[in-house]
């Protein structure tokens, strides 16, 4: 969807994650170029988990080749009138670090030399607490769907997955609350999310 009037978009609904990156994967192919985008944070979690996720400020996670990558995405904000970064990489230093369990990955889309990933359910997870431990409850709603997930029912399940990826790095007390806070609500099990088709 364009947006030619006014300032630039800043907030990406799954829809337009879904049409932004099939635009991406149609450029990066005409390239030639072998590429990779992974994603993380929010955007995988919409393209996953929760199809009902309220609005992304952008989608993260690594990518390669960098110039390739970043010439394509910028191209579609120009033409789309979104924020030149609506692609960016700024939370790839979040991921695990390789002390512990490596970040696992789901494959979207791999053809004509491009491949697409989101993180997968623990590996979310894993990264959402470890983002609630700087940024307290505005992980709420994540934590809500991942949680229940994958099954946990205690804060110990939670601490113990969330010290595989990040060894030696304890629960706050404050996030401890907001995991607490999170299985005492008891959420439902998320149903289950079609992965979004990126060929067409």
């Amino acid at each position: 969807m364009t947006d030619a009037r006014g300032a630039a978009r800043s907030e990406f609904t799954r829809a337009d994650m879904i049409e932004g990156l099939r635009d991406l994967v149609a450029r990066l192919r005409q390239t030639g170029e072998p590429s990779r985008v992974r994603i993380v944070g929010g955007a995988a979690i919409a393209l996953s988990l929760n199809a009902h996720r309220s609005s992304t400020a952008d989608i993260d996670g690594p990518f390669t080749p960098i110039g390739v990558v970043t010439g394509a995405v910028e191209e579609i904000a120009r033409e789309r009138n979104w924020r030149l970064d609506w692609l960016n990489d700024a939370a790839a230093q979040f991921l695990p670090n390789g002390f512990g369990r490596s970040a696992g990955w789901v494959t979207i889309l791999d053809s004509d030399d491009v491949v697409v990933q989101v993180a997968d359910a623990p590996t979310l997870l894993a990264m959402k607490v470890h983002a609630a431990q700087r940024r307290g409850r505005r992980e709420l709603e994540d934590l809500q769907v991942l949680i229940p997930a994958l099954g946990f029912s205690t804060i110990d399940e939670v601490e113990e997955l969330y010290g595989s990826y990040y060894p030696g790095d304890e629960l706050t007390t404050r996030t401890a609350r907001i995991i607490q806070a999170v299985l005492d609500s008891d959420p439902p099990r998320p149903e289950t999310v079609e992965l979004p088709d990126l060929d067409d």
